[in-house]
């Protein structure tokens, strides 16, 4: 085995223990929050933060995405300051750890979610009161983000 080979082999190693299993160079959003937030969520800060350009008397109350850490803070709660037909969905959980069908952030952002979305505990909380804001932010998630996000969230949500 050459020194090339030996180092490539031993940086393999490396990432493996660290906990690092992005593939370089892949430009796919991986099953970790960090991954997530880096390739998508971060977009949402244009709207859903502190002094945020895009935010409106609409905009949900509860979510900042400024930072990695107030984005994961504020989707382990649950979605408040929703008016309108969307007030049905205050007090839903955004994120169902294990339960992706349930997780109200992943039925804003993919359209095959929210059309299933059935909460027994909040019936008004359907495709209807959700809303697509997608727009706001300019670009769909890619199909790679939204599998990403639902194993994420089968996975536990956790804060990796």
């Amino acid at each position: 085995m050459n020194r090339t080979s030996v180092l490539r082999l031993a940086l393999s190693a490396l990432a493996l223990l660290t906990g690092c299993v992005t593939t370089a160079g892949s430009g796919e959003p991986e099953p970790h929050f960090s991954s997530l937030y880096a390739d998508y969520l971060s977009n949402c800060r244009q709207c859903h933060a502190p002094g945020a350009v895009g935010a409106t008397n609409t905009t949900e109350k509860s979510l900042d995405f400024s930072t990695q850490a107030t984005a994961y803070a504020s989707l382990s709660g649950n979605a408040s300051g929703l008016s309108g037909n969307q007030q049905s969905c205050n007090s839903v959980p955004f994120l169902t750890k294990g339960n992706p069908g349930t997780s109200l952030v992943l039925a804003v952002l993919d359209a095959p979610t929210r059309s299933a979305f059935d909460l027994t505990t909040t019936p008004g909380c359907d495709t209807n009161a959700i809303s697509d804001m997608t727009i706001k932010v300019g670009k769909a998630p890619s199909a790679a983000f939204i599998t990403a996000l639902k194993t994420w969230i089968q996975n536990g949500a956790a804060n990796d």
